[in-house]
C-alpha cells in the first residue's frame, strides 16, 4: 500500500504517534476518525488541530459501536487486552501500529534496532554511521521522532534508523527492515505482554518478514536473541563483545574486527563500560552489513557524543567517577551498566513494576555498596542484604551524599536504578537531572 487516499482509517490513541499518524493520513486525503479514551487540555489542542484538517475526533471514550474502518492504527501504549482492541478484532480488523503504516508508505529503506536495553544509544549511533556514509538518514521510531513523520524527511535512496519497541512490533503485519539488530531480550513489560515469552515473541517480529536478501545482527552472548536468529530467514551476522565471530563483528585483543579484519580499536569506542562496547559493536555491525563503508563507521564513532542519562559521566572528583544511568529501568540494564566499571557504589530503586529484582545480586562484584531509594527500597535492600552494605535514602540528595561517603578512589558512584522512576519523578530524565544536581551540589566547583 502506497496510497491511502479515500480510505477510512480509525486511529486509536492521540499520543505522539497517534497524532502523527492522523496528520500524515489527512495529508494523503484519507478519511480519518480518531478515538482517545483520555481527555486533557493537551489532547483537546491536538483534537482541535486535527478537526481543523478534517478529522472526526472522539475524546474521553471509545465508542465500540463506531469502529468500522478499512484500516485501524493503534498507538503503542494501548495494551492488547483493551476492550477497543478486542472489539476491532471481533469486527475482523487486525490493528496496525504506526510503524506498520509508515513502512507501507515509506519510499526509503529502514534498518531497525530492538532490545530490552541500549536501543536508543545504538539507534542514534547507527543513524550517525548511515549519515557519515553519505545516505540521507535520520533516527526515528521509539527514539522520539515518529516513523510516520520521518518518512517525509528522507527521500527515495535514503535510509532511516528505527528504534522499535515490543509494543510497536506487536502491531506489525508486513514491516520488513533491510537490516535488523537484536541487542538483548530480558524481563520487561510482562504486565503488557502477559509473560516473558509473550514479550520475546513480540521482539522476534522484527525479523518475521525478512528474507535471505536482508540481514539480522543479533547479540551472540544473548541466548534469546540467538534463539530468534535461529528461526530467521535473514542472513545472520552476529556481534560479540567477547569473541571474534568470522561471520560478524567482534573483539580480538585491542581491536574491533569485522569479518576478520580490523575496523577500529577498543580505545576508540565512544561509550563507557561493557554495555557501551556492545552498543557500539551492534551499531557498527548493522551499518557495515547494510553496506556503509568502514571509514564512515570510524568517522561516526569519532564524532559521537553519548546521550543523556545513559552511562553519562557527570563528574570526576577525588578519583571517583559519578555516572548517570537513570535510563536503566530494569535489572538487566543495571547488570549491563556495572560491567566494565570498578568499585561501584550503586544507587538503585524506584518503582519495580512487579519485576523480580533478585537478578540485581549479580552486580556484586563490582558493586561494593548500595544506596536503596524509592518505593522498591526494601526490595533492593533485601536483594543485597547478605552481599554488601546497604543504606536507605529518602531522596536523591541524601543518596548521593551517602554514596560519596562509601566510594573509593578509582571507583564509581552509579545511578542505575533497575526500576522505573514514576514513584518519585515524572520521567527517568527528571531523575537523572536530579542526580546531576545532587552531584554538583556535593562537589561544587571541583566537578569536571
Amino acid at each position: 500500500m502506497s496510497d491511502v487516499a479515500g480510505a477510512r482509517v480509525l486511529v486509536v490513541g492521540l499520543g505522539v504517534s497517534g497524532y502523527a499518524a492522523a496528520s500524515a493520513l489527512l495529508s494523503r486525503d484519507a478519511k480519518v476518525r480518531v478515538t482517545e479514551f483520555s481527555d486533557s487540555p493537551q489532547l483537546r489542542v491536538r483534537a482541535d488541530e486535527l478537526r481543523a484538517l478534517g478529522a472526526e475526533v472522539e475524546l474521553g471514550n471509545h465508542d465500540l459501536d463506531a469502529l468500522d474502518a478499512d484500516i485501524a492504527v493503534v498507538s503503542p501504549g494501548i495494551p492488547p487486552d483493551a476492550p477497543v482492541i478486542a472489539a476491532l478484532r471481533a469486527a475482523g480488523r487486525e490493528p496496525w501500529s504506526e510503524i506498520e503504516l509508515a513502512y507501507r508508505l515509506a519510499r526509503c529503506d529502514l534498518v531497525a534496532v530492538t532490545g530490552t536495553n541500549g536501543k536508543t544509544t545504538t539507534t542514534s549511533l547507527l543513524a550517525a554511521m548511515l549519515a557519515a556514509g553519505g545516505r540521507p538518514s535520520v533516527a526515528a521510531g521509539n527514539i522520539g521522532l515518529p516513523l510516520i513523520e520521518a518518512i517525509e524527511q528522507v527521500p527515495n535512496g535514503g535510509v532511516i534508523a528505527v528504534e522499535v519497541s515490543s509494543f510497536q512490533l506487536a502491531g506489525i503485519d508486513r514491516f520488513r527492515p533491510r537490516a535488523a539488530c537484536i541487542l538483548n531480550v530480558a524481563e520487561d513489560h510482562t504486565d503488557w505482554h502477559g509473560s516473558i515469552a509473550g514479550y520475546a515473541r513480540a521482539k522476534a517480529r522484527i525479523t518475521e518478514n525478512q528474507t535471505s536478501d536482508d540481514v539480522l545482527v543479533p547479540n551472540l552472548a544473548d541466548r534469546a536473541a540467538m534463539d530468534i536468529a535461529s528461526r530467521s530467514s535473514a542472513r545472520v551476522a552476529p556481534f560479540s563483545a567477547s569473541s571474534d565471530p568470522t561471520d560478524g563483528i567482534g573483539v580480538r585483543g585491542g581491536d574491533v574486527r569485522w569479518r576478520g579484519r580490523k575496523v577500529f580499536g577498543l580505545a576508540d569506542v565512544p561509550l563507557p563500560g561493557a554495555a557501551g562496547l556492545e552498543d557500539t559493536l551492534a551499531a557498527a555491525g548493522t551499518a557495515l552489513e547494510y553496506g556503509v563503508e568502514e571509514s564512515a563507521v570510524r568517522a561516526a564513532i569519532e564524532g559521537f557524543k553519548p546521550l543523556p542519562h545513559r552511562l553519562e559521566v557527570i563528574a570526576e572528583h577525588d578519583g571517583v567517577t559519578y555516572v548517570d544511568d537513570s535510563k536503566a529501568t530494569n535489572p538487566h540494564a543495571t547488570l549491563s551498566a556495572v560491567r566494565g566499571l570498578n568499585a561501584v557504589v550503586l544507587i538503585a530503586g524506584g518503582r519495580s513494576k512487579g519485576m523480580d529484582l533478585s537478578a540485581l545480586a549479580g552486580s556484586v562484584p563490582p558493586v561494593i555498596a548500595v544506596i536503596a531509594l524509592g518505593e522498591a527500597a526494601d526490595e533492593v535492600a533485601t536483594v543485597f542484604a547478605e552481599l554488601v552494605p546497604v543504606v536507605r535514602a529518602t531522596d536523591m540528595t541524601a543518596a548521593v551524599r551517602l554514596a560519596a561517603a562509601r566510594s573509593v578512589p578509582g571507583g564509581s558512584v552509579l545511578l542505575s536504578p533497575g526500576c522505573a522512576s514514576l514513584d518519585m519523578y515524572e520521567s527517568y530524565a527528571a531523575r537523572g537531572e536530579d542526580f546531576a544536581r545532587a552531584v554538583r551540589g556535593l562537589i561544587g566547583g571541583d566537578a569536571r
